[in-house]
């Protein structure tokens, strides 16, 4: 999956909503072609495949956190399983050609 991937799911995401766009979706929108133009615009090509393996990884998991009892409970979800293995192969390639 790459970053011009990634805004062509937005566009999809964009043109499959019926009726008008909520302000939540828009900021998620926003957030999402922001980071790949940031990933796409890296001038260094390690720095570049680090930062789309984390926004790979950011994509793929959901964290909810929560107050139990005085407590923080910090929850990850992964939501989507393919590119979630995906990223932690890289980032243990990344890490052992380091």
């Amino acid at each position: 999956m790459s970053p011009i991937s990634q805004l062509q799911g937005v566009l999809l995401v964009l043109d499959n909503r019926s009726g008008r766009p909520t302000a939540e979706m828009l900021a998620n929108v926003r957030e999402m072609v922001g980071d790949a133009l940031a990933v796409m615009q890296e001038p260094d090509a390690t720095k570049q495949k680090i930062a789309f393996v984390l926004l790979a990884i950011q994509q793929s998991t959901e964290v909810v956190v929560r107050v139990v009892r005085n407590k923080e409970l910090t929850r990850v979800t992964v939501i989507d399983q393919p590119l979630y293995h995906w990223a932690l192969r890289e980032i243990h390639a990344l890490a052992g050609a380091a």
